[in-house]
Order: structure tokens, then sequence, then C-alpha cells
């Protein structure tokens, strides 16, 4: 019968097939912008943190040489001996003072506006509009300048009256112990505004921090009046000084001659409009990308998935049993050779299953006739029967246990069942050493070892007697007297069975087509070939016999591992 499967397109192929178009065509390209867009982004940010950096280290070292050279005006004045007289005397308004004073700060007089006070903190000299006319001298700059001897800066306080904020530094002068006075350097707002002037880019701020984060200077176009305490909060947090969301980075280094911080606020460097129009050109990218791809799939899917779905539902066919059915062969490419083959394999399969199907029917007859023939050994059975009772009768003891014994042996090879105990297995093979006995009288003698626990072990029928047989006929075949010996144990899991004999042994001919497994010598060792096989047949290709050295060097050495099993465990 020959006919063409056909069934509603299924989409599961077209569904895999699309989803690979897509791997291919979406994902690579979703890396690669994602991968530019982070390239472009890290970039942008280690170049502007870099020049940020350096921005920043051009500003902290600007204000350190300021402060280094107001301090140096300020230990020169301290070391006026004049202005220290003057100021101890409190003379006022010295025109040598002025000129000491102005000659003195003569190349920071726009950068800073510098003071004379006497010992009680009241202004006597200024070079500038700025100074205040009283200094507290038992807290605050004074004090800390009286206490230390040295210059010392702090930020100016919002009680001092100076509008805008700025840095005062201040030191103390003295006339052998006593305190005559106190030289201070103001640095206010314009000035500090003039420093920074042009070393930082347009639309970022700067701030001046002291060292306890509070705002001692902002730049102009910072309009952000409660910066400095965010930062300083986020710095008493432990999180980081900028925030999602904010637009901006920020910056701080330490001025380490004074401890004062400045703090760099720029624009982040990829707006968020700019991110946005980013990812709206990878959505349209992705989008289109889309559409190609599954434009392409489609179009691909048509010329690929009909003939696979015709193969597909012919191979269910067969499945469910009809052997006849053929596919249509559309072309010379690989799936048309596919169909090709199909169609050819369902037809030797079909021819297989007629020829299976013969081979059983003759096997069917095979056994029946094997059935009917199991009817003759009962002639037998009576026949060694009769033979045994009259050895009796004849008083002729050795030919009425010959044939009790063969009958025993006879009776258990065509027994039902593959396997025995080894307690049978032993029964058996002492009837067989009881013929060989009288057959060969004085010829060898026989011994078994066994454990006791072992005998209901299973174990393949009429396995020992064979191996016996070997050593009875071959390993005395020169006429030598000998021993024989039968021995049980368990190891493990296993039981290993042994037998050994002093005979003549194998050749080393024979040795060598046996462990070859090539067809064995005429009429030698073919129950070894056959033991080995059922071995191999029911315990697997590493089962079979093995041949060990003897004990004393001659004869023959046999043994099996076989793994324990028991009837009642076997459900026998």
């Amino acid at each position: 019968m020959r006919r063409t499967v056909r069934s509603p397109i299924r989409s599961s192929f077209q569904k895999k097939l699309m989803s690979a178009f897509l791997m291919v065509g979406v994902l690579p390209l979703l890396v690669c912008v994602l991968l530019i867009l982070n390239v472009f982004r890290f970039s942008l940010q280690s170049s502007s943190e870099a020049n940020a950096e350096s921005q920043l280290k051009a500003m902290t070292a600007g204000l350190g040489e300021r402060l280094e050279a107001c301090g140096q005006v300020l230990e020169t004045l301290g070391g006026n001996r004049s202005v220290g007289a003057a100021l101890e005397n409190r003379a006022g308004r010295d025109t040598r003072i002025y000129n000491a004073l102005y000659d003195t700060a003569a190349p920071l007089l726009r950068d800073a506006d510098f003071s004379l006070y006497d010992r009680e903190g009241e202004l006597l000299y200024t070079t500038g509009s700025g100074g205040v006319e009283r200094l507290e001298v038992n807290w605050g700059l004074l004090f800390a300048a009286r206490e230390e001897g040295d210059v010392v800066c702090r930020d100016i306080s919002p009680y001092d009256g100076v509008a805008g904020g700025g840095l005062r530094l201040a030191r103390v002068i003295t006339r052998g112990d006593q305190v005559a006075g106190y030289a201070v350097a103001q640095v206010g707002q314009e000035q500090l505004e003039r420093l920074f002037e042009g070393k930082y880019p347009a639309g970022s701020d700067v701030l001046v921090l002291n060292p306890r984060w509070n705002e001692v200077y902002a730049s102009p176009t910072l309009q952000d009046e409660g910066l400095a305490a965010r930062l300083r909060g986020r710095l008493l947090d432990g999180i980081p000084l900028a925030q999602a969301g904010e637009g901006y980075t920020y910056h701080v280094l330490e001025e380490e001659g004074s401890g004062f911080w400045l703090a760099l606020r720029q624009p982040q460097p990829l707006a968020d409009w700019v991110l946005r129009l980013f990812y709206l050109a990878v959505g349209v990218s992705l989008l289109l990308c889309v559409l190609v791809c599954l434009r392409a799939s489609v179009s691909f899917s048509r010329q690929l998935f009909r003939p696979i779905r015709s193969l597909n539902n012919a191979m269910a066919a067969v499945e469910g049993g009809e052997l006849g059915v053929r596919v249509e062969v559309h072309g010379t490419d690989e799936i048309g050779q596919l169909s090709g083959r199909f169609n050819r394999m369902s037809q030797r399969l079909k021819e297989n299953l007629e020829e299976s199907i013969r081979q059983q029917q003759e096997l069917g007859e095979a056994q029946i006739r094997m059935m009917q023939a199991q009817l003759n050994p009962h002639f037998l059975y009576n026949t060694l029967d009769t033979l045994k009772w009259l050895g009796k009768i004849h008083q002729a003891p050795e030919v009425s246990v010959i044939a009790a014994d063969l009958a025993d042996i006879l009776r258990q090879s065509i027994s039902a069942g593959e396997f025995d105990t080894l307690g049978e297995e032993l029964g058996l093979l002492e009837r067989y050493v009881e013929i060989q006995r009288l057959r060969f009288p004085g010829k060898f003698e026989y011994e078994t070892r066994v454990e006791g626990e072992l005998l209901d072990a299973l174990v393949p029928k009429l396995m020992l007697q064979p191996l016996v047989e070997n050593a009875i006929i071959h390993g005395f075949e020169d006429g030598s007297h000998g021993y024989i010996r039968l021995s049980a144990r368990q190891r493990g899991g296993e039981l290993e069975l042994t037998v050994e004999d002093d005979g003549c042994g194998m050749s080393r001919e024979s040795m060598e087509r046996f462990l070859a497994r090539r067809e064995p010598e005429s009429g030698r060792h073919y129950g070894l070939y056959n033991v080995d096989a059922i071995l191999r047949l029911h315990y697997g290709p590493d089962s079979g016999l093995r041949f060990l050295p003897p004990e004393g060097g001659k004869g023959t050495c046999i043994r099996v591992c076989l793994p324990i099993r028991r009837r009642e465990e076997e459900g026998l």
C-alpha cells in the first residue's frame, strides 16, 4: 500500500526556527549595542574623572600656595622688631608701621588683606577695608595662635561680621615673653573667587569646606545653600556623595597644610536625555531586527517545514504500525535524500518483520519437536532401572551403582530450570565421581572443601561436572596418579569456586586457543568451552573461566566467581 500522509501544520518547528533567527539576529546586535554604550559611558566617565582630579589637584595646590604665602608674610611681620614695639606701646597710626605692613604684604595685596591687632584684639593697622575692629583673644583664631605660637588657619565665623565668609590666618607677635599683638591675614570671598577663576569648567561648582565639612566658600554659580550639610551627612552615613538621579558627580581633595577640603561638583558626563536617546535608538534597531528575522523565518519555514512535517507524520504512522506508508520525494537536496531513505527504511522494516514472523513460526515448530523428543528419555530411565535391579540380582554391585548414578545424572540434565543450588550440584557431582572411580580405580583422589552457608547458593546447572571431567580425562591421561580438589568460599558478595588438580595440565597451544575463544581441538575440552559460554551468557562477558597457576606448579587450576543468589531471592 502506498499513500501520502498529510496533516494540519504544527507550529513547534516554526517556533524553534523563529527563535533561532531571533537569537542569531537580535542577540548579537543587543550585545554589541550594550557593549558599545557601556564602553562609551566608561570612556566618558574615565575622562571626566581624570579631568576633575587634575583640576581639583591644581586648585588645591593653588589654595595651599596662597595660604603658605600669607603665612610667610605673617612670619615676617612677627619677626619685625619695630612692628612688635609699636604694638607693645600701642602706638597709633605710625606711618612707619604702615609702610612696613604694606612693604611686607606688597606681593599679596590683591590676594589677601593683612592686619595688625594689639594684645587686646583691637585693630590698629590694615591693608584693606574688610578688617574687623576687634577680635576675641580668649577664644577663636587669636587664642589658637597664642596657644600654638605659630601660624594658624581658620574659616571666618558667621559671628565675625564678615559677609561671604572666607579664610583667616593669624600669628602671635611677642616682645620677650610677653604678647605684643597679632598679625592677621584674611582671604575673603572675592579673593577666593579670583584664586579659582578659570581653573574648573563651566557648569561646575567649587566648595571649600573646613575640617568639619562646613561651607567656607562656594562658587557664585552654586545656588544650593544646603549642599555642604548634605555632603557632610552622606559622609557620616558612609554612603556615596553622588546619588542616583541627582545628575552630578563629586570629587573631593584635602589641602594637607591647612586641613581644609575642596569639593568639585560637575554634571554627569552623559546626561539623562542623551541616555534616553541612546535607548530609543537601541529599541528602534531591535524592533527592525525582529521584523526582519520574522519575515526571513516565515519565508524559510515555507520551504523547509512542509517536507519535514510530512516526514514527521509518516514516522508517526510507522510507529503506529502502518509499515506501508510512504512520503513524496521533492528535489535532490538533503530533505529529499532523507525522504528517500525513509521510504527504503520502512520497506526493509516491513520485509524484516515478515521474515521475523516466519522465523518465529519455525522456532515454535522446533520447540514442539523438542518437547516431543523429551518423551524418549523415559525409556532410558526404565532401561537403567532394569540394569540396576539385574546388577543386584546377579550380585554385580558396580553395575547397579553405575546405572543408578547415571539415571540421576540423566534425570537432572533434562530437568526444568537453568539453575540448581550448590548442594544439588555437589550431590550430582558425587554421582559422576563415583562412576569415574569405578571406571578408573585408584587413579585419582577427590576432595571437596565447601562452606556450609553456601550450599543454598544458585549456580548454573551441570556447571561443575565438566570441570571435574576435564581434570579426570585430560589431567591424568598420561596414566599418572593425582588428586582433584573442589573448594567453594565466599569472598565479598561473590561465590568463588575453584577446581584444581596436579595432573599434566593443559598444553600451551590449548590454553592460547581457549583464551582466544577459538574453536576447540577435535574431541578436547568441549566441556570447558560450554561452561565458559554458559557463564558469559548468564553473568556477562567478564564472568567466564579463569585459569590460575596451581599451588604445586603442576596441573590445572580453574576458578569461577559468581554473584551469590538464592531461590527465595530470585522467586524460584
